[in-house]
Order: C-alpha cells, then structure tokens, then sequence
C-alpha cells in the first residue's frame, strides 16, 4: 500500500492480515490523493486534513516528497482533530498518540510511516515493515508488485481493495503462477456519538470512540466477518 496520511480502518485490516506488509513508497505522488490528506467527522460533517507539500517535479515518487512548513498545519489538524472530538469517550488517549505522532518533519511518507507503524503497534500487529524504496524493484504495476514480493521472499501476495482489476488484466501474478487473494474488507459500525454511521474515515476517528483497546476487538470482529 503506498504511505497514506492517517489512514482508514482497511489499511490496518490489510497489515493484521499480512506477515510482510509494503510501503509502496516508490511510485509516483499523487496530489489530492490520500498520501497526503483524509477525512475525519466534525460536527457540520466530513472535515479533510492535508498536509501541505513543497514543490516538486511531477514524476517525483512519493519517498522524495517533502513537507511544507511555511505554514502550521499541525496546529491546524490537532485543532480541528480537537474540535471534532474532544467529547468522544476516548479523545485524550487518541489526542496524546497524534501530538507525537505528528511531530515528524522532513519526508512525507516518513511521516505517514511512522504514524502507522506506531498505531500498528499499539494494536498489537506483528507484521514486518518494508519500504518498496529499499527494495530497488523493477517493472510497473503488477510487474513491480511481483518483484517486490520476491525481493521479500513472499509465498502469496494479499492485495489490497481496488487493486483486483487491473491486476487481473496484466495477469502478470497468473502467467508467473504466483498466488494472489484479494483483500474482503467488511466495514462494520461502531459509535460515531450520531446517527447515521459515516463509513471509512480516518482511523482516528474509530480511536478516539472506542480507544485501542477497542480498536483493536473491532480489527479482530472485521477479521471474522471477512472469513
């Protein structure tokens, strides 16, 4: 999956799911994609929070991107993060994580890495963290995909949502015989404090509602609802 800014609860589903999880951090950065923005519920609705990046060639993958700081925007997204949640039951759990969290300078998928490498542990998942920039893969699209996963030794590839339709017009993973499955995840509703659910926000907005503890029993509940 390429670094995604505060990602959604399927990004974690796909990491406790896998042995060798991947950023795919060496493909092209896209503008107003979710590598540098996602959505959390405020109270008019959904609230998107975008990180701001300096200027770059357009071919620049995303492992070179850096952050802009000529302007505050950690201020802005804690305040808008706190204005959003500040009564939800587990708001000063969640808001401690996301101050640290946020601190990182420099390269926006370092940034976006070390966000969910450090809620992935705070959840409790196992999986290996590999960067595809480390990797020095050849190919594009499923051919790249292939070879990253025989740089890391993989038996299987778990690929995620949305990714099933091109890859099965490459066929690349079917001539080379390499196993694939697909990622079913299955988003199930839990107490946004209002009616009705909104589906597929930030994963912040999941922790400040039902803090680790049960973010982590909802993570294991869409597990099996998925098989």
């Amino acid at each position: 999956m390429q670094p995604t800014y505060l990602p959604y609860l399927g990004y974690f589903h796909l990491i406790a799911a896998s042995d060798v999880f991947v950023f795919l951090d060496d493909v092209q950065f896209a503008r107003r994609s979710w590598q540098s923005r996602n959505r959390i519920l405020g109270a008019g609705g959904e609230v998107m929070l975008t990180v701001p990046v300096q200027k770059h060639e357009r071919d620049t993958p995303i492992c070179e991107i850096l952050i802009s700081e000529a302007e505050p925007w950690r201020d802005k997204h804690l305040a808008s993060i706190r204005h959003a949640y500040a009564r939800r039951p587990f708001f000063a759990e969640g808001f401690t994580f996301l101050e640290e969290a946020l601190a990182t300078r420099g390269e926006l998928a370092g940034l976006n890495r070390g966000i969910v490498e450090a809620a992935a542990r705070r959840l409790g998942l196992a999986a290996e963290f590999v960067n595809a920039s480390d990797l020095a893969c050849p190919g594009h699209r499923s051919e790249h995909l292939l070879a990253i996963c025989r740089a890391v030794g993989a038996t299987d590839y778990l690929s995620p949502m949305g990714s099933q339709d091109y890859m099965v017009e490459d066929g690349v993973f079917t001539a080379a015989g390499f196993p694939v499955r697909f990622q079913g995840f299955v988003q199930i509703p839990y107490p946004q404090g209002r009616e009705p659910f909104t589906p597929y926000m930030a994963f912040v907005d999941a922790l400040m509602n039902l803090g680790w503890a049960g973010l982590r029993a909802l993570l294991g509940e869409m597990a099996e609802a998925e098989a």
